[in-house]
């Protein structure tokens, strides 16, 4: 039986694999990519594009009983790296949506406090299978949306961790040698 840190390094192990494959195939197939013709914010996207690629896969390579990595998968299928934004704006709608009808039901005090805590409940659900990949099947029940956000939020924190490693790995490297050249 593994444990939850051996499954964790295997994940954090896929995960960069399957992310320096993703960027070495976008690399030779773009010729933009290592030019300065490609912009910041474009590099930032294709870098989220196939990190977000590389999670689900990842994933879906370690264990398979979550929906999550195969929503992402089928969602990126035909999105190119530059559709992120999208994606970040509706979120920010749905939170902020959802922060002034809570202020609005507070404020009213018309309803009950089981309607108020039943309708909270209810919105939250709602912005949680929105932010959720795959939470909007209407086949995902409550109980099966929570441990599906649960596994997605360990994984975006082991996604952060590998990313944060490979950044400082790079910087390291740079430093060096610029040293180097000095």
């Amino acid at each position: 039986m593994q444990g939850p840190n051996t499954s964790t390094k295997s994940f954090k192990q896929a995960f960069l694999k399957n992310l320096l494959l993703g960027l070495q195939l976008h690399a030779r197939t773009s010729t933009s990519f290592g030019s300065s013709a490609m912009n910041l914010h474009e590099r930032k996207l294709a870098v989220k594009f196939y990190a977000n690629v590389a999670m689900a896969a990842a994933r879906c390579a370690t264990r398979t009983d979550a929906r999550w990595p195969s929503a992402i998968l089928a969602s990126e299928a035909g999105a190119s790296p530059s559709s992120g934004a999208c994606k970040m704006q509706r979120c920010r709608t749905i939170v902020s949506r959802c922060c002034r009808r809570k202020r609005s039901w507070i404020r009213s005090g018309r309803a009950g406090a089981g309607a108020v805590a039943r309708r909270l409940l209810r919105t939250r659900t709602m912005a949680l299978r929105d932010v959720i990949p795959g939470g909007r099947d209407a086949a995902v029940d409550q109980a099966t949306l929570l441990r599906e956000a649960m596994d997605y939020a360990v994984h975006l924190r082991a996604q952060v961790d590998v990313l944060r490693h490979l950044s400082e790995a790079v910087q390291r490297s740079s430093s060096i040698s610029r040293q180097g050249q000095q």
